[in-house]
């Protein structure tokens, strides 16, 4: 029973990914991460040059760590806005409401379901593409995949601490946040001797021990968060609270972005997020992963020997670009298809959600700049640091909306559209962090550098929003 169930949820994933983007695109995606893995090896010697050999693994184990995390985060708290776009369609994980199975069970396995489908989708081709590309070095293949495993075992750990704050978080926000921030705690405490994650130190140090709690970590954070889970999925009654004389005041108060989209729609979408609590969502998706990025910054400073100068600008640059993440929420909140019978179009929808983005959710990206400029005793750093973060945030979300409108999450498992993402927002991202590590060297020239890169993105943000009529004002809904 529990592997058909599996198989439906693995059918359900790749139907519900082809119905939104493209089947060829789809399916293209696993070979251009074949292609990555390759590239990866075949310059690794070259980045190890610039960053160093443990610097270099231990970036790769943060990067697959935020990469659980996540799409822990998209799979867990985005069911819940599957299930209200496909309301007419019942969803394998809803099967406990219909049918004699337990919810905890039925969370369970898909939280497996997720290993499977993104170990097939993306990690499996990764390490494909990586042994082609030691294969060309002459690099010993058995050290590659023993490289993959650890950072296998490190992608599900990222994977489980999201299933244990979306348990949490459906009991309360305050259990998900005080939970979050002990398992975060507990977890830098147990292992500040040892390398970032239990995998990187068997793989550095060879101890098989590190691998048995490598193996042991992400089982033990999945089985208490599935015994946190609740076995009813009742959803609870809304307090009514006039959404009607809200938009009045709403629609006054957005008048100022009549230049950007029209106002009422603008209300309207900011209605909907509070009425759906997508903002509470929002917030705590993209909290706790910057909590992590948080976590490790301090981490890397106090806890290693190792010297690396991430400093507050590079930080910018990163969660300048988790900003895409904020936006992709917004286009999870309801069906879009019910603005078919307006006469609204699709492109005035994307840039009330814009607008949206701009004005609700910027103090979150700058509570977690203040917060990491001072624990690094960089405060002279954050004004550059927001400077940069605003200038990376508005690029990556523009360049988002233009070629993914309304799917945004969907859209980037085309495998054209996410090649035309990579390079549009990766080498303004790689310059930025190569100026931000230079900076206490030439400090003047490097800021002439960063300022004439964020006046650059600055100005291709505004193609972007300019191009976003063009290409979405004849399209459908549906």
């Amino acid at each position: 029973m529990n592997k058909l169930i599996i198989h439906k949820m693995l059918l359900e994933e790749i139907r519900l990914n082809t119905s939104f983007a493209s089947g060829k695109g789809f399916y293209a995606f696993p070979i251009l991460v074949v292609l990555a893995g390759l590239l990866a090896v075949l310059f690794s010697d070259e980045i190890i040059n610039d960053m160093g050999y443990s610097a270099f693994l231990e970036s790769c184990h943060i990067s697959i760590l935020f990469y659980g995390v996540f799409t822990g985060f998209l799979a867990f708290f985005g069911n819940d806005f599957l299930e209200r776009i496909f309301g007419y369609l019942g969803m394998v994980i809803g099967l406990p409401s219909t049918q004699p199975i337990s919810q905890r069970r039925m969370t369970m396995l898909y939280f497996i379901k997720e290993i499977i489908f993104y170990s097939i989708f993306t990690l499996v081709p990764a390490l494909i593409g990586a042994l082609i590309g030691a294969y060309s070095n002459g690099l010993d293949l058995i050290n590659v995949t023993k490289f993959g495993l650890s950072l296998f075992l490190s992608f599900t750990t990222g994977l489980s601490f999201a299933y244990l704050t979306s348990s949490l978080y459906r009991i309360s926000l305050p259990f998900a946040i005080s939970g979050g921030l002990l398992s975060i705690l507990t977890y830098g405490f147990l292992f500040r001797n040892f390398q970032i994650t239990p995998g990187l130190d068997w793989y550095l140090n060879g101890y098989i021990e590190m691998l048995f709690i490598a193996m042991i970590v992400p089982i033990l954070i999945s089985i208490i968060a599935t015994i946190f889970v609740h076995e009813n999925y009742e959803p609870k009654v809304m307090q009514k609270i006039g959404y009607k004389d809200r938009l009045a005041e709403y629609t006054k108060k957005f008048e100022w972005a009549k230049w950007m989209s029209v106002p009422v729609i603008v209300s309207k979408e900011r209605i909907d997020l509070q009425r759906s609590q997508t903002g509470t969502k929002m917030f705590f998706s993209f909290a706790f992963p910057l909590g992590i990025l948080t976590f490790i910054n301090w981490f890397i400073d106090k806890g290693i020997p190792v010297q690396i100068d991430f400093n507050t600008i590079f930080y910018g640059v990163m969660i300048g670009f988790f900003g895409t993440m904020l936006y992709s929420w917004l286009n999870t909140i309801d069906s879009p298809n019910f603005y078919s019978t307006l006469p609204v179009t699709v492109s005035e929808v994307i840039r009330a959600r814009l607008v949206l983005f701009l004005t609700i959710t910027w103090w979150i990206p700058l509570l977690f700049m203040a917060l990491i400029a001072y624990m690094s005793s960089e405060m002279n750093l954050l004004p550059i640091g927001i400077v940069v973060m605003i200038a990376v945030g508005i690029y990556i979300v523009n360049y988002t909306a233009w070629t993914t409108g309304l799917r945004t999450n969907s859209a980037l498992f085309d495998a054209i559209i996410f090649i035309k993402f990579f390079f549009v927002s990766v080498p303004p991202m790689i310059a930025m962090t190569i100026l931000s590590l230079a900076i206490n060297h030439k400090p003047s020239v490097i800021l002439i550098a960063l300022a004439t890169i964020c006046g650059f993105l600055s100005l291709m943000s505004i193609f972007f929003y300019n191009k976003i009529e063009t290409r979405w004002k004849t399209e459908a809904f549906d």
